[in-house]
Order: C-alpha cells, then structure tokens, then sequence
C-alpha cells in the first residue's frame, strides 16, 4: 500500500498526551467552583415511525407543529426546548 508507511512515520512523531496528563490539566482550572454532576435523564420511551408516501411524513410533521427534514434522525415530543437554560449562569458575590 503506498503511504501507509507515511502515515505510521508520521503518526509515531506525533505527541501522544497520557490520560493522567489531561486528567491533571483541568484540575488547576477547577479551584474553588461548585461541584457538578451531569444527571442521568433518558427518554421515557422511543418509538421508530416508518412512513409509506413522502406526503405521510409531511403530515406527521404538521400533527406534532415540529420542523422534520429528509435529514432528521430523531426529535422530541413535545419539542425540546434547547434554550431553556442557555441564559442561566453561576454567579458568586463576595461579601
């Protein structure tokens, strides 16, 4: 195979940070803020939905009032609101 050993050269040379290294990275950044942890929020249910005519998936799209184009894989019901929380920040007032 022609550049495949290019490639291996290349990529021996490239730096290879440890998972230690970039676990300790984030430590010197994270002093004194709050703790944090991400909870576990899974769908009640998932449903797959197979049309028979393009006009049947227009349809669908105007029952549930949501935005589906030929690219769109998955959505909400009801629509996922993704700004509900954008403006919300953590604020600390020293006294």
């Amino acid at each position: 195979m022609v550049g495949v050993k290019e490639e291996e050269e290349t990529f021996g040379k490239l730096p290879i940070a440890s998972p230690d290294a970039e676990d300790k990275e984030w430590k010197k950044h994270w002093v004194g803020m709050p703790e944090f942890e991400q909870k576990n929020n899974p769908p009640y249910k998932q449903l797959i939905i197979s049309f028979r005519t393009e006009e049947d998936y227009r349809e669908f799209a105007k029952l549930i009032e949501q935005p589906l184009t030929m690219k769109t894989k998955s959505t909400w019901f009801p629509r996922l609101d993704r700004d509900a929380n954008s403006l919300k920040r953590w604020i600390e007032i020293d006294e």
